[in-house]
């Protein structure tokens, strides 16, 4: 029976741990800072609030956010806050490199959802254990299926973004080389993807799917910019539209683009090293020390212990 208390209190924990970040994450600093200059708007007296009533200082604002509560309720705002959540979840989708729509990841998410259920409540049937680990283990699979697919698309973010980091200088000298040997810009796109593969290689065959369908190589190149969370490589999409506007040669913008990249991910892992030694400070104090502790004091502590008890 404890061991079940202390298992409920830690999940517990854990699931409100996650669900205070999520919500903390949408109201940070940021987002009061600027609710705070919305209300008192840019070059306002900071104590005109002083002269209000009371009425007006607090009832009125509390009875705002009420309605304002009861207005998101309606079955409109409902389709508009839907149709939002549809269209960030599609955007992380493709940022992961997933290309399939938030109606298919949300069936996806749901037929997981019901497999995990399923799938626990089984284990705990068939297990030979108390009924209170039974429920435990329903509840873990309960949650795993929930908060599964969620982690997996951040991870999935979080890597996919990172390959083309890891990839984008490599293929913007070589597809500087194709320029300079006298090719042109789309039919360096695909010598380029002939020579590598990657996620990066994959998004510049669809800009040059996207050329050859009569789409203009400007909105091309900024479609490629706003499907990745990379500030390099929107500094880089943003560059070649400037040189494209203003008749500056490919190339010259590819020679410094390329070495502008080259040295951000060498700053990059040069701020990645400096962060590790911080890194490493829970570890040690959660898992060397203790060690190292028990074998230097463990020998004192049993001979003191010896000595007082003769």
């Amino acid at each position: 029976m404890q061991f079940f208390v202390l298992s409920v209190t830690v999940l517990s924990f854990f699931v409100a741990v996650i669900i205070f970040s999520y919500f903390g994450k949408k109201s940070d600093n940021k987002n009061k800072r600027i609710n705070y200059i919305k209300e008192i708007g840019v070059g306002a007296n900071p104590y005109a609030g002083l002269e209000q009533s009371f009425y007006q200082r607090y009832v009125k604002k509390a009875t705002d956010r009420i309605s304002k509560t009861f207005t998101n309720l309606t079955p409109k705002n409902k389709a508009q806050r839907n149709k939002a959540k549809d269209q960030q979840l599609e955007r992380q989708l493709r940022l992961a490199g997933v290309f399939m729509s938030a109606s298919e990841f949300s069936s996806v998410k749901l037929a997981i959802n019901l497999f995990s259920l399923v799938f626990f409540l089984l284990l705990a049937l068939l297990l030979p254990v108390d009924s209170s680990i039974k429920v435990l283990i329903i509840l873990l699979g309960a949650i795993a299926g929930i908060l599964g697919p969620i982690y997996f698309l951040r991870f999935k973010v979080t890597g996919h973004q990172q390959k083309i980091r890891d990839q984008l200088p490599d293929a913007i000298d070589l597809l500087g080389v194709c320029i300079e040997a006298g090719l042109s810009f789309d039919i360096s796109l695909l010598k380029v993807s002939e020579k590598l593969k990657g996620p990066f290689i994959d998004e510049l065959l669809i800009v040059h799917r996207e050329i050859q369908m009569g789409r203009p190589r400007r909105e091309a190149l900024q479609n490629l910019a706003s499907v990745t969370d990379i500030p390099e490589l929107k500094t880089f999409a943003s560059a070649l539209v400037q040189a494209e506007q203003l008749g500056i040669p490919i190339i010259n913008v590819m020679r410094i683009q390329s070495a502008q990249l080259r040295l951000t991910r060498r700053e990059l892992c040069r701020e990645k090293g400096m962060k590790a030694p911080i890194k490493m400070i829970l570890p040690m104090i959660g898992f060397i020390f203790p060690v190292v502790f028990i074998i230097l004091m463990g020998p004192t502590v049993i001979n003191v212990i010896q000595t007082f008890s003769k």
